[in-house]
């Protein structure tokens, strides 16, 4: 019964090394520093996609500031100056332009404008819901969001959903390639872990009283 419950264990580790093996070695600081260096670039050139929220406050005419959302053609619809195509622009170009437009009606009044993504999270953690989140945000950052991977949640299984295609994030926590980058739409899943990982300490409880049980009952 000891070898049983010994094979048992062996398996088990196995299995979970298998299906998520073990990164090669820990990423440098400089090589690290580099990676989060290009996300920011990568967010600094970030087109407007449809699907985005729009956040515009007009300091100086407060009935003009709104919320919008970007329509499926890449257009918004803005109070005072009507119709902007911003898909065609950069997120610096589209405020920017805005910013150029307000600036015919209104010469010393301050505009903010912040374009956020819709971003849906589900599976194993505390909050799943749909969160518009700015777009300098982080995969790690929009999963703590959501309260973060579950008690039952495998951090080893996340996976992001895009047209259709989903694309798994091992390292997601230290992450900052093109694959943690978050666009309109996306829907980020938390996978759960396997019933054995779940429950192995009381399956391995449950065999070493039945092992003691057969020792006993042979003696």
């Amino acid at each position: 019964m000891h070898k049983v419950l010994t094979v048992l264990v062996i398996a088990t580790l196995a299995m979970g090394s298998a299906a998520h093996p073990a990164p090669l070695g820990a990423q440098q600081p400089a090589q690290q520093g580099d990676s989060v260096s290009a996300a920011v670039r990568r967010a600094a050139n970030a087109l407007v996609q449809p699907g985005d929220r729009v956040w515009l406050h007009v300091w100086r005419e407060p009935k003009l500031s709104d919320t919008v959302t970007v329509d499926e053609r890449g257009q918004v619809l803005l109070p005072k100056i009507g119709v902007v195509n911003a898909s065609s622009m950069s997120i610096a170009a589209f405020r920017d332009t805005v910013r150029g437009r307000f600036a015919e009606f209104f010469h010393d009044s301050p505009i903010d404008l912040i374009v956020l993504r819709r971003i849906a999270v589900n599976g194993a953690v505390n909050r799943p819901n749909i969160y518009f989140v700015d777009v300098t945000t982080t995969l790690r950052d929009v999963i703590a969001r959501a309260g973060g991977v579950a008690s039952d949640g495998d951090e080893n299984a996340v996976t992001v959903i895009r047209d259709g295609k989903a694309t798994r994030v091992v390292d997601w926590q230290s992450d900052f390639s093109t694959k943690s980058d978050l666009y309109s739409g996306d829907q980020v899943v938390v996978g759960r872990k396997s019933w054995i990982k779940q429950n192995l300490i009381s399956v391995l409880s449950l065999l070493t009283v039945v092992s003691s049980l057969v020792i006993a009952a042979r003696r």
